[in-house]
Parts: C-alpha cells; sequence; structure tokens
C-alpha cells in the first residue's frame, strides 16, 4: 500500500518459538494478519501480534492499542470479514502455548517516536505484505521511519500526547489496510478511504482527529504497501 490491511482463518496453537520464526520468514516488506486454509468466520476472534526493532514507550504503545481497536470496530462495518474482537499483544508479552483462532503478526521497523522536523519527500511503501503461491499472508511489515518522515512536518507545536495519539492513528490506518488485504485476499484497491492505493498526511489520520476538517494540507502520497 501506499497505506493496507488483511486475514483468514483456521484454529491456531503455537509457541512462542513458533510464531518467532514464523514472523522471521516474513522477511519481504509486509503487513500482517491471520493466514488459514479458508474464509475469514465472521464471528471468529482475532490476536494481533506486534513486533518492534525499536523499543516503544508504554504510553505510545497504549495510544496504538487504543487506535488499532477503535479500527477494528470501524472496519467491522467497512469489511465485513472482519470484527469479532481483535486482542493486541506485544511480541514481549506473548507466553508459550497461547491458543488463539487467527493471528496476525506486526513487524514495526524503525522508531516510532514523533518529533518535528522539516518536511520530506519520502519515498518507498509505509506498509506491505507478502504473496506466496498466490496466498497473501498474515504478516504485516509496518516502516515507522517512513510514516514518521512524512509527520514530522505537522508535529510542531504538539504535546508528547498529542505525538502520540497521530502517530498511533498513522499507524493504525496503515495496518488496517493490510488487514483488509489479507482478510479479502485482494491486492486490489478503492478510490479513497483506507483502501486507496497511495496515502497523504492527512489521509493517516482517523475520520475524526481534530485536524480532519483540514485534510488536504498535504499532498506528498506515500505507497501504503507493496501491492
Amino acid at each position: 500500500m501506499t497505506a493496507s490491511p488483511q486475514l483468514l482463518v483456521s484454529r491456531v496453537v503455537f509457541a512462542f518459538t513458533l510464531l518467532l520464526a514464523l514472523n522471521a520468514t516474513s522477511f519481504c516488506a509486509g503487513s500482517a494478519l491471520a493466514l488459514a486454509e479458508s474464509p475469514v468466520s465472521h464471528t471468529s476472534h482475532t490476536t494481533m501480534v506486534i513486533f518492534t526493532d525499536h523499543p516503544m514507550e508504554d504510553d505510545q504503545w497504549a495510544a496504538l492499542a487504543q487506535e488499532l481497536r477503535r479500527a477494528d470496530i470501524r472496519l467491522e462495518t467497512a469489511a465485513r470479514e472482519l470484527g469479532g474482537g481483535l486482542e493486541v499483544l506485544r511480541g514481549r508479552d506473548l507466553v508459550a502455548g497461547v491458543s488463539v483462532d487467527q493471528v496476525i503478526s506486526v513487524t514495526v521497523n524503525g522508531d516510532c517516536t514523533l518529533l518535528p522536523g522539516p518536511r520530506k519527500m519520502v519515498r518507498g511503501a509505509l506498509g506491505w505484505v507478502k504473496k506466496v503461491d498466490g496466498e497473501i499472508q498474515p504478516f504485516i511489515h509496518v516502516s515507522c521511519e517512513r510514516i514518521v518522515e512524512m509527520l514530522q512536518g505537522m508535529a510542531l507545536g504538539m504535546n508528547r500526547e498529542r505525538r502520540n495519539t497521530v502517530m498511533a492513528e498513522a499507524m493504525s490506518r496503515v495496518i488496517a489496510h493490510e488487514w483488509i488485504h489479507i482478510a479479502r485476499q485482494e491486492a486490489s484497491h478503492e478510490s479513497s478511504g483506507v483502501m486507496q492505493s497511495q496515502f497523504q498526511v492527512s489521509d493517516l489520520l482517523a475520520d475524526d482527529d481534530p485536524i480532519y476538517p483540514g485534510r488536504h494540507i498535504g499532498r506528498d502520497k506515500r505507497h501504503v504497501s507493496g501491492f
């Protein structure tokens, strides 16, 4: 995506070490959602496990988890494949022998701390998923570095809480885009909304964000995913 998400179904019982191994095989940039042999059930519960290569402060994590749960509620009507409840876990909090309906692995690359900075031309995908043998895999990759570069020009004057909220909104929209790709097993995009192929700065914000009325302040569109 130039911003994107998706998933599949099948009862999964996994150990922490196994999940790490699966996550490692998703080396190609991506987005992550639960993968399965048949279409996702509308009533299945999804566990999203997020791995970061940079430490994420507790207040940053809390903001991201909250936005992802809000996204799950909004997407239940936009994408009928989703819904049934979302549990968000940090990779470090996994325990062996956890049983889940569906698991989505999200790998976050780069420092997710939003600080003020100059506006930059950002190149490359914000998030992406990988397709193997015609099947979109439940592994989402997110580039915090590129998201920060897109948002830093609007961060001046924001306090820490507000910056965390804006960053969480952006990350959740990128993840949601990829999640829908996985759920639908389709690489197609739409002309507007979370499934458009490219995002500009304003598209990274939640629809109810206070800045929303001025969504067109940024024209620099970026690919959300590898599709």
